[in-house]
Formats: C-alpha cells, structure tokens, sequence
C-alpha cells in the first residue's frame, strides 16, 4: 500500500481542495495567493491545537481582533494592528484568537520572486517569523501594499509582470523593517537571546532525528552545561522540554494529515517502537496518538 506525505499547506493543496478558490476574498494561482479576509472566506482551514506545515513564505497582516500563534516553536501575541512574515516550510499552530480575528494573507512561490531579489528577501527569514505590532503607520502601509496587489491581480488580461513586481516591492519593505529594527540598539538580541533563537532554529531542523542536549550543545559550539543554563535562563524551559515540544507537533501533523499508521509515525520520527512513541505522545498530550487522530 503506497502511504500519502503529510498535507501541506501549499499553493497546490490550497488550490486543490478549492479552500482560496478565486472569488471576492481570494486569488490564486500556481505562483501566489492572496485573501483578503479569512473570515470572508468563511472556511474551516484553520482552528485551535491543529498544527500545519506552510511551505511558502508567508506575509500576513491582521485586520482586526486578536490571536496568540506559535510559528517554530515561538509563539506571538497578534492585536489588530500586527503584521509579519513568515518563513518557508515553517510550523505554524493557532494557539487561540477571538471571534473578532481577521487578517489578509499572501503567499508566493520561491519562483515567483525575480532573482537575485528572492535571495535577498527570503533567506533572512529562514527559521524565525518576523513580527511587528506597535507601528500603526508601517501597518497601514503594509495594508496599503495588500490593496495595490490585490487589485492588480483581478485586472484583465492578467498582468503578471505589475503583479510580480508589487510583491517583490512588499518583501523590500520588510526588508528595510528589519534592517531598521537591527539597527535599533533597544530591538537588538542579546548574546543569550541570539543563542536560543539559533537552538530553536536547530530543533526544527533536526528534532526529528536529535533529540540531546549534546547534539544541539556540539552544533553551536558550547558546552551542555552552558546551553541547558542559557535556555533554561532565556525561556523558562530546558532543552528537552523544548525537542520534546518541536517533535509532538510533527507528530500531530503526520496523525492529522497522513495515512500513515502508528508503527510508520514512530520510524518516521526515530523512536525505537510504536508503544515508545505511543507512551511518550500521551505523556505529553493526555491522549494516545488513536484518540488524538479522533478529535
């Protein structure tokens, strides 16, 4: 029996099942998406404790009402004037949001963006989410790049080039945010913050099959002892608590979006055998990878 890969938020997938299919909330295309308002949509794609894979780099930008979301591990509070980016291939959760919450979104495919420019734009982002919340002034600019784009996809003939061009200036602008909040002394990491968003960088990358202190310890060129003090003194939490977080979402994805059984999640994700992995999945949870797959 031949096994479907976990569903990804992709342009594909999105366009598949019909979810961004054109109308007045959203366009898409093989090479982008764009909506308007989610709650307009009025789909089902996205609830609370569900966590998704979202391929394409992401831009968002909160129209009104709140939410608290974890992107790699790290959550963030989004009020009514928060906008962001979200990096590829990133582990996105809903944590909550009220009635209220509504925001636009685009996604592009890596393509889409001319090079060099796709270089520069993305790569900075690999591994964290940039999010700002207190300029009210960038919000409306960033709202007001949303409106350009969104008018200019529904323009007929279809004017790919304008189109291409627009999204490429909105990932300029938050290239010019980010530069500026690097350059503010107040906005600048310390030493100890820089290390933890480089663990975290790590755990998403390799929780699946690294899951020691010393693995991650050895990467970034310290000591055990040293790491466990800085992540323990940065978050709260240790480096297990941590790994042990990053795998129960890529758990969650392959029991939501896959039909792989139980046995095929655990060598999926490393663990010696399916009651390991069963055990450790209701320790952390409260329920059995069945019970999970059931809610």
């Amino acid at each position: 029996m031949e096994h479907q890969k976990p569903i990804h938020l992709t342009l594909d997938f999105l366009n598949g099942i019909g979810v961004a299919a054109n109308n007045d909330y959203a366009f898409i295309n093989r090479e982008m998406v764009i909506v308007s308002s989610m709650c307009g949509m009025n789909n089902r794609l996205f609830k609370t404790g569900q966590p998704y894979r979202a391929k394409e780099v992401r831009i968002f930008h909160v129209k009104q009402g709140k939410a608290r979301t974890s992107v790699n591990l790290i959550e963030h509070t989004l009020g009514e004037h928060a906008f962001g980016i979200i990096p590829p291939d990133s582990l996105l959760e809903f944590l909550e949001f009220d009635d209220e919450f509504d925001f636009q979104v685009l996604a592009v495919d890596s393509n889409f963006i001319p090079t060099p420019q796709h270089v520069v734009l993305t790569d900075q982002y690999t591994g964290q989410a940039f999010c700002m919340s207190d300029n009210l002034e960038e919000w409306q600019r960033t709202g007001a790049y949303f409106s350009l784009i969104w008018d200019a996809v529904h323009l007929h003939p279809y004017r790919r080039e304008a189109v291409r061009h627009l999204v490429t200036s909105l990932f300029y602008h938050f290239h010019y945010l980010q530069a500026d909040n690097h350059r503010d002394e107040q906005l600048r990491p310390s030493r100890q913050e820089e290390l933890f968003r480089r663990f975290i960088t790590l755990v998403n990358e390799h929780c699946k099959t690294q899951r020691t202190t010393a693995f991650y310890a050895d990467r970034l060129c310290l000591s055990p002892r040293y790491l466990s003090s800085v992540i323990r003194d940065v978050s709260g939490r240790t480096v297990v608590e941590w790994v042990n977080q990053a795998v129960i979402l890529e758990a969650k994805v392959l029991l939501k979006h896959s039909d792989l059984l139980t046995y095929q999640i655990a060598d999926e994700l490393h663990f010696p055998n399916p009651s390991f992995f069963s055990k450790f999945f209701k320790r952390m949870t409260g329920m059995t990878p069945q019970e999970y797959q059931r809610t």
